[in-house]
């Protein structure tokens, strides 16, 4: 009868973590891990129990700028059922139904993410394994697509706005991955059948430029995707085998309504919009194969290949129709008349384009290993990636515009249809890695490789130039094409030092150069340096030290032009320490130190003040240091402190000012701010079933003037308490 009871409230805590609006932040100290012994939890029948539920209230109070609290952290007040776990274990290894049954979940209900896990197993015959994620994206940020558009006295004269920039989200997206296999221990064959959904939707704002103006309007996002997949593995003889088929389905909704007088121009001395409704739907699947087969000979040599294929298609429409006033069509040589400085109306403006594209890929790639002798291993990868895009598009557009002719007025139109274009792009990579690896002893160990790669690139196009709107005369039919190949070269090595039992080392670095396969057909200049060590004087200290560090040239060269002419340079430098100290069984300390130095510089053409930079320069600078500390003191058997505190505070560019007029002129962008959170909590058992936590967490972020159009800073308050329930946990 007990284990009944045990089994009947456990089940509740199981549909209240499942069921109840969560909000995770760190467990309580005295939580009980799910990943315990064998012979820890609660009886219930032919299975252990056990069981955490969490339930409390958060509260919240929020001074300065909201938005900017809701873009960083978005957490909610109420009611919350924090982290929650439930596991239950066949006691002899023989349920009939299922072994084992665990399920954990987190920030359900008022968390800006949250996570079902669920895992069940009968390891003869089958294991389902169950993700469900999702995850509220919130963005209205004033330094976000917001600049002061003062060019000329012809151009815009619109300050930025305070609030929020030009482009701001709140969407959400709900995601998972469902995948069952049947005959999980069989070595000879396995099945697995899986399903992933995806779901985005909500509101956002964005900019767009049409009809000499900039407009800011309303977007609704909405999309969705279907993942279906089957597949067979296992082993036949000396080889191991997989096979996976796999189907994408998607599709895009999202669509424009502002109705009449919609008011959304920028600047309201241009063109304006009355009417505007836009749609961009687009429809598209994913079909792809995976094969990959591998084998051990004569124990000294390892090979796996593997071959990935698929073939995706979609389709898409783009619509509007707008009117509106002071309009300029961009029509080469229509309609007659000085524009936009002539009032006009415009009637109906219209662009219907559709088009598909298709692109075919196959990646294929066979690496072996071969075990020379105990402390020489020489592996070999090589791989080949191949795929064709071929798109096709048909333009066609409409504009019936009004405007005065002396003492009446008259009305022009054009229209223009069947403007088809074709682009078709190729594209073929051979990549080979050679590396060595040798282990001196049990404390030493090294390794050196080197990376080649050749690529070629062909593109071509057929058909009229879709980036105009029409011309009088009407436009032509045009054609061109163009070949590039390069290659790409990398050593890399590193090596592997204990020179003590608590004592240990790991460096590796690489350099050469590496391409870079839509963005620009020259090669990525770079080296990456990586060290790491590890000491542990005693058993209650342990201390931890990286460096990273990354010199990136993007690209080095584009079709014979160097980078000082134009190009990227990015360099980061990455220092991180932690410590790690137990000084007795009721006090446990961690704490650490993180600096991160980013300095890019890059080659732009820019316009400020009617007058054009073309070889200006954009700098963007970083220059974080994060400080941490969490300790845990067990007041006594029945209390337990948890404290924290983080830091992040961020100099950007210091003193350095930009100089938009200079020649060439630099721009310089950086985020200096800082960025406080301190937090404690006291956990008292009650019971040995049951937590009392009461705790208090807070948030001050500061940045700079120079950030946005002003500073957004806010301090946050968010005390919460909770009772922690427990299944399973010994006294």
């Amino acid at each position: 009868m007990k284990s009944k009871t045990i089994l009947m409230l456990a089940m509740i805590a199981l549909l209240l973590a499942i069921v109840l609006p969560t909000n995770a932040q760190q467990p309580s100290p005295s939580a009980t891990p799910v990943e315990a012994p064998v012979d820890v939890g609660d009886d219930a029948g032919r299975y252990l129990v056990i069981s955490t539920i969490e339930v409390g209230y958060r509260g919240l109070r929020v001074v300065g700028d909201l938005n900017k609290y809701q873009s960083d952290l978005n957490y909610k007040a109420g009611p919350r059922l924090f982290d929650s776990s439930f596991l239950l274990r066949s006691k002899e290894n023989d349920a009939p139904l299922f072994e084992t049954l665990l399920v954990t979940a987190s920030g359900w209900g008022a968390d800006p993410s949250g996570n079902l896990r669920i895992s069940i197993e009968q390891p003869k015959w089958y294991r389902f394994e169950g993700t469900y994620r999702k995850f509220k994206y919130f963005r209205f940020l004033n330094n976000l697509a917001n600049p002061n558009w003062v060019f000329s006295p012809s151009s815009f004269s619109v300050p930025p706005k305070p609030v929020t920039g030009e482009h701001g989200y709140n969407t959400e997206t709900k995601m998972g991955d469902f995948d069952l296999t049947l005959l999980p221990k069989n070595r000879t064959i396995r099945f697995s059948v899986g399903y992933s959904p995806e779901r985005y939707e909500g509101p956002a704002f964005t900019n767009y430029h049409v009809g000499g103006n900039d407009f800011n309007y309303l977007t609704n996002l909405r999309s969705r995707a279907n993942d279906f997949r089957f597949g067979v593995d296992g082993q036949v003889g000396p080889l191991d085998y997989s096979f996976l088929q796999g189907f994408r389905r998607f599709r895009d909704d999202s669509f424009v309504y502002s109705g009449p007088n919609p008011g959304i121009n920028v600047d309201p001395a241009k063109g304006n919009i009355t009417t505007f409704n836009h749609n961009e739907p687009s429809r598209g699947s994913v079909n792809f194969t995976r094969a990959s087969v591998h084998t051990l000979v004569a124990k000294k040599l390892d090979i796996t290949g593997r071959i990935v294929y698929s073939k995706t298609d979609s389709t898409f429409a783009f619509i509007e129709n707008f009117t509106g006033k002071n309009w300029n069509a961009r029509v080469s040589g229509w309609p007659p008349g000085p524009l936009p400085s002539t009032p006009n109306t415009l009637n109906l403006g219209q662009y219907n384009i559709t088009g598909d594209s298709n692109r075919p890929q196959w990646l294929g790639d066979i690496g072996a290993t071969f075990l020379a002798t105990d402390k020489l291993r020489i592996s070999n990868t090589f791989r080949v990636e191949d795929f064709n895009i071929t798109g096709n598009a048909v333009f066609a557009d409409f504009f019936s515009i009004t405007r005065p002719s002396g003492a009446t007025t008259q009305t022009d139109t054009i229209g223009f249809s069947n403007l088809d274009a074709h682009t078709i792009t190729r594209y073929r990579k051979y990549q080979d890695t050679v590396e060595g690896d040798y282990q001196f002893n049990a404390r030493y160990s090294m390794h050196v490789g080197y990376r080649y790669g050749h690529r070629r690139i062909e593109e071509s196009f057929e058909g009229f130039d879709l980036g105009g709107n029409g011309s009088i005369p009407p436009p032509t039919r045009s054609s061109s094409s163009s070949t590039a190949t390069n290659n790409t070269h990398a050593i890399l090595g590193g090596f592997k030092a204990r020179p003590a039992s608590n004592l240990s080392f790991y460096f590796d670095a690489e350099h050469g150069t590496a391409d870079n396969v839509f963005s620009r057909i020259g090669n990525y200049d770079y080296t990456n340096i990586r060290a790491k060590s590890r000491y542990a004087p005693n058993k209650k200290f342990t201390f931890n030290l990286a460096f990273i560090t990354r010199n990136n040239a993007n690209p080095s060269e584009i079709a014979g032009v160097s980078l000082q002419d134009f190009g990227a340079e990015i360099k980061s430098r990455i220092f991180t320490s932690s410590i790690d100290w137990i000084p007795n069984s009721r006090v446990s300390v961690s704490g650490g130190y993180n600096y991160n130095w980013i300095n890019s510089d890059s080659v732009v053409n820019y316009f400020f003040n009617g007058v054009n930079h073309p070889e200006g320069h954009s700098l963007y600078f970083a220059r974080n240091n994060f400080f941490f500390i969490d300790t845990t003191v067990l007041i006594t058997p029945r209390i337990s402190l948890y404290s924290s505190y983080r830091i992040n505070d961020d100099n950007g560019q210091g003193s350095q000012a930009a100089d938009p007029i200079g020649a060439p002129g630099t721009l310089i962008s950086s985020y200096p701010m800082s960025f406080q959170s301190p937090e404690a909590r006291l956990a008292f058992r009650l019971h040995r079933r049951l937590d009392w936590n009461f705790g208090y967490q807070y948030y001050n972020y500061n940045e700079s003037a120079i950030v946005g159009p002003r500073p957004q800073n806010y301090h946050a308050h968010l005390p919460y308490t909770s009772l922690r329930l427990y299944f399973g946990r010994k006294e």
